[in-house]
């Protein structure tokens, strides 16, 4: 029987030949052969076990950020998790799920005068994905708020509470092979104006210095320690530097940027010029900060 007919006797929602740029940031990315939507937990379960059952390779999507997906697609599905998106409010305590933009996620938790993330305006991330890589900015990390994580690993759901989770710069202790699916985090009253003027603040100060109007992943490598990956680009005079429909950004050097068309492979190139010349130039190695998936 066909993957379609067999989620279509689950009453699961799945799609076929779907193309990976209209999903991802940076806008770039042949087609995924399904693309499934997952609208509670049941649903995930059972529509992972079918893709097992028939040997299909499956990737978790968020947002679509911090993400590269090949010019010859992926062969196999993609597991959209943006119908998880429940928000439940405790006092303080704040469990939403996986697929809530941040951007949402930051509305709902100014209007119910609840601060702690307003550092975060501005990233094009979702808040599982945030947690996933400890996302942060302005001296500060998501993980610092966390105080459980709902994970789906290995055809099981389970939990993991502060302390059975390790956080540092970019990295969190929640296995490669899991996906987050709910999480908790901690938060502290405030006054809805004093949030509100810090989230301007904060995206002020992003849009000064990031191309936020412009199709990219986000920042492509992680900081060396003691230094700014941005910086080391920049001092190697590849600012602007062009393959093809991509570029290195003229805004900040940790950026590329799709100018007009680009094509994955023109963006891992000017990845792989950046980390050759700044190793050439500096001795150092640069990390990639996204992931990148598919063929081609």
């Amino acid at each position: 029987m066909k993957i379609t007919n067999l989620f279509a006797k689950e009453g699961l929602l799945v799609k076929e030949k779907v193309p990976l740029f209209r999903l991802t940031t940076f806008r770039v990315g042949g087609p995924a052969d399904y693309l499934f939507y997952p609208r509670n937990f049941l649903e995930l379960s059972r529509g992972f076990e079918i893709f097992e059952a028939e040997n299909i390779p499956t990737y978790f999507l968020g947002g679509g950020s911090n993400l590269l997906v090949r010019d010859g697609g992926f062969r196999g599905a993609f597991i959209s998790l943006e119908k998880l998106d429940f928000v439940e409010f405790e006092d303080e305590l704040v469990r939403t799920g996986a697929g809530v933009p941040l951007a949402r996620f930051l509305t709902l938790c100014a209007e119910r005068g609840l601060s702690g993330l307003e550092f975060m305006a501005g990233v094009p991330a979702t808040v599982g994905g945030a947690v996933k890589m400890n996302a942060g900015a302005f001296g500060q990390e998501i993980g610092s708020l966390v105080e459980e994580v709902t994970i789906y690993q290995e055809g099981r759901f389970f939990s993991l509470s502060r302390g059975q989770l390790t956080f540092s710069y970019r990295f969190s202790s929640i296995p490669d092979e899991a996906v987050i699916v709910a999480v908790n985090l901690r938060l502290k009253k405030d006054s809805q104006e004093a949030i509100n003027k810090r989230i301007a603040d904060y995206l002020f100060r992003r849009k000064k210095t990031q191309p936020l109007n412009e199709p990219s992943a986000g920042c492509i490598f992680k900081n060396p320690p003691g230094f700014s990956a941005g910086a080391l680009i920049d001092q190697a005079g590849l600012k602007g530097l062009r393959a093809g429909g991509a570029e290195i950004s003229r805004k900040h050097a940790n950026f590329i940027v799709n100018r007009d068309g680009a094509r994955a492979q023109d963006i891992l190139r000017l990845i792989n010029f950046a980390k050759e010349r700044v190793f050439q130039l500096f001795g150092m190695e640069l990390e990639e900060e996204l992931r990148v998936v598919g063929e081609g």
